[in-house]
C-alpha cells in the first residue's frame, strides 16, 4: 500500500504537489475543473505536452483522475471535489401593485415580496409581480386576480408580450411587432383589429414572462 504524508503519496515532487493544490483550489472556487490550457498558463509551461505528462504521472500515482472523452474532467482523489451548487427551486421577487388596461399601474404603499418557482423567471433581479385587477384584460386571457411576472426592459423582441404605456397615459398589455417607424400591437385574439402607433407613442416598460393563476 502506498505511504501518504499530509494527504499526499510520498515521493511527489514540489511541482506535482503544487499542481494538485491548484486543481483542487480551482474546483473549489469554480465548481468545475481547470482546462489543460489554464493549467499550462498558471504554471508557465511551454507546451500542453508538459501538462499531459504531469497529469499522466499523477494519475499513475493515484492522485488524479480524468476522463479522456470529457473536457474539464481532471479531479483530485486525495480530497474529493465539493458538490455542485444547488439551484434554488424558488425565488423572491418584488410584488409592487395592481395593473388594469387603460390605467396607470397602482403601486402598493409598502413594498411586498412574493415567492415563485425559479424557472418562471429569467432574471429575478429585474423581475417584479403585478396582480391583474378587474376584467379589463380578459381579452388578453388575463383574469381578475392573476399574477403577472414581468421583466423590466425598454426594448422588446417581435412577438413578445409587453406592458407598455401608449400616448403617455394608457397602460396596455399586447404582443409587440415593430414595423419601421411604426409599432403594431396585437391582442391574443387574432380577429381583433391591431393597434398601429408610431414608435415614439409606445413606451415599453416590461415584458410579461409568466402568469400565475389560482383556482378556487
Amino acid at each position: 500500500m502506498a505511504e501518504h504524508e499530509g494527504g499526499y503519496v510520498k515521493g511527489l515532487t514540489k511541482r506535482q504537489r503544487e499542481l494538485i493544490d491548484y486543481i483542487q483550489d480551482f474546483i473549489t472556487a469554480n465548481r468545475y475543473s481547470p482546462s489543460y490550457r489554464e493549467i499550462s498558463t498558471h504554471f508557465g509551461f511551454t507546451s500542453l505536452g508538459s501538462v499531459y505528462k504531469h497529469i499522466a504521472t499523477l494519475k499513475k500515482k493515484g492522485m488524479l483522475s480524468s476522463d479522456p472523452h470529457t473536457s474539464r474532467s481532471v479531479t483530485t482523489l486525495h480530497n474529493p471535489a465539493p458538490p455542485p451548487l444547488q439551484t434554488p427551486s424558488e425565488v423572491y421577487i418584488p410584488f409592487i401593485g395592481h395593473i388594469s388596461s387603460g390605467r396607470p399601474i397602482q403601486t402598493f404603499s409598502q413594498a411586498q415580496q412574493i415567492q415563485v418557482p425559479a424557472h418562471y423567471v429569467h432574471s429575478p433581479e429585474k423581475t417584479y409581480a403585478l396582480r391583474a385587477q378587474g376584467d379589463s384584460l380578459i381579452e388578453e386571457m388575463i383574469a381578475d386576480g392573476d399574477i403577472l411576472l414581468v421583466e423590466v426592459r425598454q426594448q422588446a423582441h417581435p412577438g413578445e408580450t409587453v406592458v407598455a404605456l401608449i400616448n403617455g397615459q394608457d397602460t396596455i398589455i399586447k404582443k409587440y411587432y415593430p414595423e419601421g417607424d411604426w409599432v403594431r400591437l396585437l391582442g391574443m385574439h387574432s380577429h381583433h383589429h391591431p393597434i398601429l402607433l408610431r414608435q415614439e407613442d409606445v413606451a415599453v416598460q416590461a415584458i410579461v414572462v409568466s402568469l400565475i393563476r389560482h383556482y378556487g
